[in-house]
């Protein structure tokens, strides 16, 4: 049993080990810096910033300059000047990184803001603050990493002074001065990431003094360091489960070290390592990197040092050195600015010795175009935890920085795709790390490992524990395994369901015995004890000490890992870890910290996330008794929250919303925290005391947002949940089985069950591991329930389960199936996340059986019909009696059970334990072991002249059984001695294939070689029907004259064909060896033709083959009909890594011959394959496969061809992906332009459409995020102000003046002609709108266009062609009427103007506003809007109550333009004060009437945004795929019957389905908004928006209130009159979309039922009612002909 541990390596593992350095570009420098190189400091930067101090003005300036401003500062930049004296030091805030702080000789210290822009046009001399003058001079200044306005300050009085600077001013005075230094204080450091608590300063008088700022100003540790005179600077490592301090300094003898101190452990006075640097008279400053645990040491000088540190060591990577060019300083830049796409870990700025700045950029190489998140953590976003006051409040408060993810848009994570394909598992890196900082992994030297820390973890494997007996206990094989965060002990390693389990944090301590009580045999030394906290023991035994310490080690390693997370422990990644008790006592973990408080953290949430946690958060649970349950709270919880001013320094708008929101509330002691530090938006750590003894594992936390535990044993987070749901198991019972409904959860790989979802916080009645499990599928006619069933089937356990719907059982097999058993090396699929919800889940569901269009060659790798069926069994005895039985073929197991119903099997025969199967009978076969013993013997139905069963069942098995098995172990390939051997090929070049010197040319081929001529083929051209190529021997016995062969010897490419040879050979060897000499010669290589009898004079071809030349005979069979008869085996090997077993797998992909190719899509980049076609074996190796594949997939490959039945000149080639030839592409069926070609074949062209993808919901709903924006630039001139503007009517096919007066008016039965002239370059320019009104016929559209081509073609000068659409007008037609443009209903020639009209004035602003004719009701007025009533005595203006002041305005200016004479008066109403007078000019068209008026407004629930532009949107399929677009301006004539139209007025968002619509176009707008609500950064929320289906012709008045002038002209007259009804919220309509069964009767319902897709009626029958109705089962129907099928619908009325 190889046992699945993480090995540490002979060489260091390191995942930064080969970073280097790299300068950028000199057009990148910062050039003539006038700095003054006397300063004590010279060189800090920000993120977009960088300052030195200038020589101007006697170095008491400091010169800002941007970082996106390279190239050559002007001579005399513009400067801060502030001081008189010269700037002693600076440095700029971490929180905006526009504010630098400055200290002077002059003994002031004042804080600047420079400008966005820069210093660009004035000195900056007015500072932000001016702290009170100091009494000497200022020698640092420093601001705190996560605390707001928390700023510090030393001077030459050597003491450190902490400001608040949220409350400063003249009369401030110092909230806490630090004593104790006895010289110049020369650097400071905070524990940034171990709670920014503690702060280490580093002085001239060669001691390193600690403090706690909030406790005391007297140091807590003073520490004598480096003995060198010049001093040292430090800086804090505390962050991947380090807290070290990192000192620099020097020895009497000016030897620069490295000394790594322990914070808690300063009393020994000695360091933990000192590593020297380099002999050097400057000081270097240390720089640390939280992301990756690299220092760098850099100063005056010439070069960067850089470390990696560990718990032990400090390792020297390298020196970045740059030749001649020395340093004067250096500045480490704020992380958030690396390139993370070229994995640029950190990026500096140097000062060079010539007044230059440079950037220099450290980089991680990585191949993998995946985001590194294992060197990329969160970074610091630029937001403070807390803020000063409340810091100093709490003494107890721990803060660490507030991050965010680096990860770029669009990119996944390492971590979020499998190892398989390239990624990385969080977990094994935790372990990884934990590997490099444990500390006397031997303990006391007796565990065999010794104290030299060679031992490794173990995950799982074969172990023995203590059973009870009744006069003795025993100890038999148990399979141990630890996953995430819990322990289980299996009956073996196949058992799906652990015999006990435990939580991690439920193990109280491991018990080994010492060597002093090893006295009664050396069985004792193998075992250990599992201790749990409710006193339960677990006695074990291994087979050896290494593997007992290993399972201590992991065990406790685990635990500590789980409790560092849970508890939130200071580091942000790792904490404290002590991995083995040696003792048989019940030790603690040893935790050196002397502060055993517990980080917590305290999250801020958006908006969005407060919504979700308010629905999520469940009441969490202890792990103990002892402790407190701890409640999720909110930062709108009843904290206390203490109002402070707006910070200073900070500029993010985030961190705006957080002061104002109470976002520094002091979180309280029960404040829980998701458990990655860097994924809180806002992270505040409190301590507090533990509760717990030693000996008990703390409470489980939750996250307050989202992460919240189901249970204390499970300890089930939402976050981790992938999917869960009500489903129904059948349960066997004596007499009949019974239905019963539980509740169903996948977690981390495991699936739980309930007995109610309201029961999930207790134990669940049952725990399966699903990657125990075998298979899952779907199943028929177990239930007898209407639904959708499938099963899980385990080892020894068949589940039946039902779901509601297809697409929910579709999400369970599709999450189910990434967790089997088998998926540790299948092909990879896209990853399920835990974000991942249902609705996204049944968005994409497993493919149906019949839209499966998988062909040959490419591997399914879902299985939707499994080999299954009744057979007869021999059942074992002496009678030999046969029995029924139910057999299914799952994976690679042979399920036989009682019945199909049966949850049990009887027995299970794994294929790959099978050696044969031999058919006994017609309708009997046998199965037989490697040693040649029946397995077992079965009995199929007899076969008829249609149907062979036993056939079938012996092709499937043996297919499944070659499939199961691994090629490494059938070869005896010993996979460690070939994974620790050097490569036996090497890539080079750009076809990837240069053989080792220890390889001859006689077993690989070499492309390189072949194209050089040092090595040279023989390919056969073959066969009639179809062509076939393969390569011969290089002989002239291997030579046809049937056949055209192709001698490629590299410059030479020889065409030689025998002379019974057909044209169609001749022609495709012809155009294969062009293919060659093209495309893999480049053209290079010479063609030589020749044919036989006629190539007397060819010697070298001849010469090659090694023959007497054309003399000798030439071989006359086989003939082209006995070649096709003839078929060549081709099989093909995968060659992946089984992540979940750690070790390599080979396994048959695919097997045929070369009359049946494979498709080339079975090779896969992740993979490495290896071809075998008897003659050739090609070695495919895909892009993104390890190391590890490459060398097996060579071994494999080797044995092949060491098989006694190969030929001795058969050869292997190597080949990279897209490095494949010729040759290679022959063997697949689908390569574009490549043989082999059935001459009846017709070749597929490229020009050919192919069909489109989906969109996915998320997709669609993004563009509804984006807003439309208008980019017409606005070029006209208004008439009134000199635009000269000539316009036509349409009338009887010609163009007629219209009247001057009536420019600005239109009618909406016409069509017009509207000519806009304008100068362009002192020339006359044109522009023709051609105007269609909106009821015009289409006689008077097409006139207009036809005559808009005449006025063009009559015109001198540019000219434009515009179409203009009434209610759709553009911006600059509009322009020409500015705020007075009217249309009219009718004609012009039938125009009254004394006649009653209503006029509706709408717009949002002056150009867009117009009048538009309406009908002459009450019920169109609209008190978002403005109406004007025209009648002969008078002109009312009325004015809705939320109308625009623009349309007001717009309003009086077209009334006095419509009305018949200037002495008509207009009078002015408001909504609300009409007059009896007003209401009665309606009285003869249904006089006041319900209209869209304020009261509706203020009567709704959901209040109306007045500021918000309605938008509006098309859902189509006309493409062939559902699209959702804008349109914008939008008019009611967008309205399709034949779309779904989506009207977006925030505070209501309707959907208007129309008649025609597709099935899946209707549903998929639904689906669309609602998840455009959820995302919605433009005001929309599930509270405040409403989503209302409006069918047409029964809109609601509120959704016509949108539209211009809507009107009923263009109605069907049988809708009218108009009958409005009400929206329907859209749940209520989508639930009946979702619905996917009805009852025949359902399906003649005139109309038919919503959500029904009218040509797929026959798909909503249930099972048994399709049968009663169509006579027959769905597999039946479906081998009908189509057209049949049609036929058969259409009599049964479903059609």
């Amino acid at each position: 049993m190889e046992y699945k541990s993480i090995d540490k390596p002979i060489v260091r593992e390191s995942k930064v080990r080969n970073v280097f350095n790299k300068v950028c570009k000199k057009e990148l420098f910062y050039t003539n810096l006038k700095v003054n190189s006397a300063s004590e400091e010279l060189l800090k930067s920000s993120k977009s910033l960088f300052a030195y101090p200038s020589a101007i003005g006697g170095g008491s300036c400091l010169s800002i300059t941007k970082l996106s401003n390279h190239g050559k500062v002007p001579d005399t930049p513009f400067c801060i000047k502030g001081h008189t004296d010269p700037i002693s030091c600076f440095e700029f805030s971490n929180f905006n990184d526009h504010v630098v702080a400055t200290g002077s000789r002059d003994c002031t210290i004042k804080i600047w803001e420079v400008p966005e822009e820069g210093l660009i046009k004035d000195n900056l001399v007015t500072p932000l603050i001016t702290l009170p003058k100091q009494q000497k001079r200022v020698t640092g200044v420093y601001f705190h990493p996560s605390v707001d306005s928390l700023f510090m300050s030393s001077t030459l009085d050597y003491n450190l002074d902490i400001w608040d600077l949220a409350s400063t001013g003249e009369s401030s005075s110092v909230i806490q001065k630090l004593t104790g230094h006895e010289d110049l204080i020369m650097s400071v450091g905070w524990n940034t990431w171990s709670g920014g608590d503690k702060l280490a300063t580093s002085s001239r008088d060669k001691k390193m003094r600690l403090y706690d700022p909030r406790t005391q100003s007297a140091p807590i540790q003073t520490i004598s360091t480096h003995e060198g005179a010049q001093g040292f600077k430090l800086c804090w490592a505390d962050s991947n489960g380090l807290e070290l301090i990192c000192t620099v300094g020097a020895n009497k003898s000016a030897q620069r070290q490295l000394y790594l101190w322990d914070p808690r452990q300063l009393q020994s006075s000695q360091p933990l390592i000192s590593k020297d640097v380099t002999t050097d008279s400057s000081i270097l400053s240390p720089y640390y990197d939280f992301g990756t645990n690299i220092v760098y040491l850099g100063g005056k000088g010439d070069g960067i040092y850089y470390y990696e540190i560990e718990k032990n060591n400090a390792h020297l990577i390298s020196k970045a050195t740059f030749g001649n060019v020395t340093q004067s300083a250096i500045t480490l830049l704020p992380k958030s600015v690396v390139d993370v796409n070229i994995c640029e870990i950190d990026r500096f700025l140097r000062l060079t010795a010539s007044n230059s700045v440079e950037m220099v950029s450290f980089m991680c190489p990585r191949k993998s175009q995946l985001f590194q998140e294992d060197i990329f953590p969160p970074c610091p976003s630029g937001d403070p935890t807390t803020d000063c006051s409340l810091w100093f409040s709490d003494k107890q408060l721990k803060v660490i920085p507030h991050t965010v993810s680096m990860k770029p848009e669009g990119i996944q994570s390492i971590y979020e795709v499998s190892e398989e394909e390239g990624g990385k598992s969080k977990e094994k890196d935790k372990l990884e790390q934990l590997s490099k900082l444990s500390i006397g992994s031997g303990g006391n030297g007796n565990s065999g490992s010794g104290g030299d820390g060679d031992s490794s973890f173990i995950t799982e494997g074969i172990v023995k524990q203590e059973i009870e007996g009744w006069l003795f206990n025993s100890y038999e094989n148990r399979y141990l395994k630890i996953v995430k965060d819990k322990i289980y002990c299996f009956l073996n390693e196949d058992s799906a369901q652990a015999i006990w389990e435990s939580p991690i944090l439920n193990i109280k301590y491991v018990d080994i015995y010492d060597e002093d009580e090893n006295n009664s045999g050396e069985e004792w030394s193998l075992r250990f004890n599992i201790i749990l906290i409710n006193g339960k023991e677990h006695k074990m035994e291994c087979s050896s000490v290494k593997q007992r310490d290993a399972w201590c080690q992991s065990i406790n390693a685990h635990r500590e890992m789980k409790q560092q997370v849970d508890q939130s422990v200071v580091s942000p990644t790792m904490g404290e870890f002590h991995l083995v008790n040696t003792t048989p006592a019940a030790p603690s973990p040893v935790v050196i910290s002397e502060n055993k408080n517990a980080l917590q953290k305290f999250s801020v949430p958006s908006p969005k996330e407060q919504q979700q946690s308010g629905s999520q958060s469940t009441t969490p649970q202890s792990s103990t008794p002892q402790s407190s349950t701890p409640q999720s709270t909110t930062p709108q919880s009843s904290t206390p929250t203490q109002t402070r001013h707006h910070s200073v320094l900070s500029r993010n708008p985030s961190y705006t919303s957080l002061k104002s929101s109470g976002g520094f509330s002091k979180p309280s002691p029960s404040t829980s925290t998701p458990p990655s530090t860097f994924a809180s938006p806002l992270t505040i750590a409190q301590s507090t005391t533990s509760t717990s003894s030693s000996s008990t594992p703390p409470p489980l936390r939750a996250n307050s947002t989202s992460s919240t535990p189901l249970n204390s044993s499970t300890g089930i987070k939402q976050s981790d949940i992938v999917i869960e749901g009500s489903l129904i198991e059948l349960i066997p019972g004596l007499l009949w089985n019974s239905n019963t409904e539980k509740w169903y959860v996948v977690s981390e790989g495991m699936l739980y069950s309930y007995k109610s979802k309201s029961l999930k916080q207790l134990d669940p009645l049952e725990t399966i591991h699903l990657e125990k499990a075998i298979s899952a599928h779907k199943t028929k006619d177990i239930f007898t329930i209407q639904g959708f069933s499938f099963q899980l089937s385990t080892p020894n356990r068949i589940i039946h389960l039902l779901a509601k719907t297809k697409e929910e059982r579709g999400s369970w097999l599709s999450v189910l199936r990434q967790n089997l058993k088998s998926s540790g090396e299948t092909k990879p699929k896209s990853l399920l996340t835990r974000a991942s919800t249902m609705d996204e889940l049944i968005s994409s569901p497993m493919s149906d059986d019949e839209s499966n269009t998988n062909e040959g060659g490419v591997e399914e790798e879902e299985e939707e019909q499994p080999l299954e069926g009744q057979l007869s069994r021999k059942l074992p005895g002496i009678f030999s009696m046969w029995g029924q039985c139910f057999v299914a073929l799952l994976a690679e197991d042979l399920f036989v059970s009682r019945n199909k119903l049966s949850t049990t099997p009887e027995l299970r025969i794994q294929l790959s334990s099978i050696s044969l199967i031999k058919k006994i009978s017609p309708n009997e076969f046998t199965l037989y072991d490697s040693l040649n013993q029946v397995v077992c013997n079965f009995r199929t139905i007899a076969p008829t002249a249609d149907f062979d069963d036993c056939t079938r069942w012996i092709d499937g098995l043996e297919a499944a059984r070659k499939r199961s098995i691994d090629i490494i172990k059938l070869f005896g390939i010993n996979e460690k001695e070939v994974l620790s051997s050097p490569s036996t090929i090497q890539s080079s070049g750009s076809n990837g294939n240069l053989l080792d010197a220890t390889e001859d040319l006689t077993k690989f081929l070499d492309l390189t070689a072949i194209k050089n001529g040092k090595q040279k083929i023989l390919i056969q051209v073959k066969g009639k029907r179809k062509i076939r190529v393969r390569m011969v021997k290089l002989s002239t016995s291997s030579l046809n004259c049937h056949n055209s062969f192709i001698l490629d010897a590299g410059p030479r490419i020889f065409v030689w064909a025998g002379s019974k040879t057909s044209r169609v050979n001749k022609a495709k060897a012809l155009d294969f060896a062009n293919r060659i000499r093209t495309k893999e010669r480049g053209g290079k290589s010479t063609l030589i033709q020749l044919d036989q009898g006629r190539d007397e004079q060819s010697f070298d071809f001849w010469e090659i083959l090694g023959g007497g030349g054309s003399l000798d005979p030439i071989a006359t069979t086989p003939t082209p009909e006995e070649q096709d008869l003839e078929s060549i085996k081709t099989s093909i090997y995968r060659v992946g890594l089984d992540v979940k077993k750690n070790s390599l797998r080979a396994r048959l992909a695919w097997e045929g011959t070369d009359w049946k190719l494979p498709n080339k899509e079975i090779l896969n980049t992740k993979f490495v394959f290896v071809v075998d076609c008897v003659t050739e074996i090609f070695v495919w190796v895909g892009k993104e496969s390890s190391s590890i594949q490459r060398k097996m997939a060579i071994k494999v490959a080797l044995v092949l061809q060491a098989q006694k039945d190969r030929t001795e000149w058969t050869k292997i080639t190597r080949l990279t992906e897209f490095g494949e030839n010729n040759l290679f592409k022959e063997k697949f069926a689908n390569y574009p332009g490549m043989l082999p070609i059935s001459t009846t074949r017709q070749e597929i062209k490229s020009h050919v459409a192919t069909s489109k993808v989906e969109h996915k919901i998320e997709a669609l709903a993004s563009r509804m995020l984006s807003t439309l924006v208008d980019n017409e630039v606005l070029f006209t001139i208004p008439i009134d102000e000199g635009g000269r503007v000539k316009v036509w009517k349409i009338e009887d096919y010609e163009k007629i003046d219209h009247p001057q007066h009536l420019y600005s008016q239109f009618f909406s039965s016409d069509s017009y002609i509207v000519l806009y002239t304008y100068m362009q370059n002192n020339k006359e320019s044109h522009v023709i709108y051609y105007y269609l009104g909106r009821d015009s016929s289409i006689n008077e559209k097409g006139t207009s266009a036809y005559l808009t081509v005449d006025l063009h073609e009559s015109l001198v000068g540019a000219c434009v062609q515009t179409r203009v659409v009434a209610n759709k007008e553009c911006k600059n037609f509009l322009n020409l009427f500015k705020g007075k443009m009217i249309i009219h209903k009718g004609k012009y020639n039938n125009y009254d103007p004394k006649k009653p009209s209503l006029y509706q004035v709408k717009g949002f602003d002056k150009i867009d506003i117009r009048a538009v004719q309406v009908e002459l009701s009450s019920t169109m007025l609209n008190t978002l809007h403005v109406s004007i009533l025209r009648t002969p005595e008078k002109i009312y203006i009325w004015h809705g109550k939320f109308s625009l002041e623009a349309e007001q305005i717009s309003a009086l200016s077209i009334a006095e333009n419509i009305s018949s004479s200037s002495s008509t008066p207009i009078e002015i109403l408001k909504e609300g004060n009409e007059t009896n007078e007003f209401w009665s000019h309606f009285e003869s068209f249904g006089g006041k009437q319900k209209y869209f008026n304020d009261i509706m407004i203020q009567s709704s629930s959901i209040p109306t945004s007045f500021t918000y532009q309605p938008r509006f949107f098309v859902c189509s399929n006309a493409s062939g795929i559902v699209e959702v677009i804008e349109e914008s301006p939008f008019s009611q004539d967008d309205l399709d019957i034949g779309s779904v139209c989506i009207l977006d007025v925030q505070s209501h968002i309707y959907i208007w389905i129309g008649t025609r619509a597709t099935h899946r176009t209707k549903r998929t707008s639904m689906e669309v908004v609602l998840n455009f609500i959820e995302t919605s950064k433009l005001g929309h929320s599930k509270e405040h928006t409403q989503v209302l289906i409006v069918n047409p012709f029964e809109e609601p008045i509120g959704f016509k209130s949108y539209f211009r002038a809507w009107c009923t002209s263009k109605y069907p007259k049988i809708k009218l009159p108009l009958v409005e009804k009400a929206g329907i919220p859209v749940e209520q309509v989508l639930k009946d979309y979702l619905k996917e069964i009805y009852t025949y009767e359902e399906l003649l319902a005139d109309p038919l039922p919503a959500g029904v897709d009218s040509t797929k009626l026959d798909t909503y029958l249930g099972d048994e009612d399709f049968e009663k109705v169509f006579k027959m089962t769905r597999t039946e129907w479906l081998k009908i002909p189509a057209w049949k099928r049609e036929v058969t619908k259409k009599e049964l009325f479903l059609f």
